[in-house]
């Protein structure tokens, strides 16, 4: 039997698989967004991107979005946008649901972690 007539039927189960992960996702990141506790959060993250970058207008135009929430802690991104934020670098913090800043992550797409 000649494998090359499977190739086809394995893309596409790979591609379907790769689509329900990725939907997965983005319904868990949207499911965080709808908590009533993400305002606080987004402003907390927003704040601490503003003190420690020394730069409102990197800190108000970013893109901040929720990746987890466990054990009262959100894992925040945060990626600027183009024109202050040239290289695609983002921040990742960690932020209590009290609004404390537990950890503040600079990554650069260059140089991840």
């Amino acid at each position: 039997m000649k494998t090359y007539r499977f190739f086809p039927l394995a893309g596409l189960i790979i591609s379907f698989t790769a689509g329900c992960a990725s939907n997965r996702a983005f319904e868990r990141i949207d499911a965080l967004r709808r908590d009533p506790d993400w305002p606080a959060i987004r402003a907390a993250a927003e704040m601490e991107v503003a003190r420690k970058e020394g730069n409102t207008n990197w800190s108000h135009s970013a893109y901040f979005s929720p990746q987890q929430h466990t054990n009262g802690v959100w894992r925040v991104l945060a990626s600027g946008a183009y024109p202050l934020n040239r290289m695609g670098d983002h921040i990742e913090m960690l932020i209590r649901d009290n609004g404390e800043v537990a950890s503040y992550i600079p990554l650069s797409e260059y140089h991840p972690r």
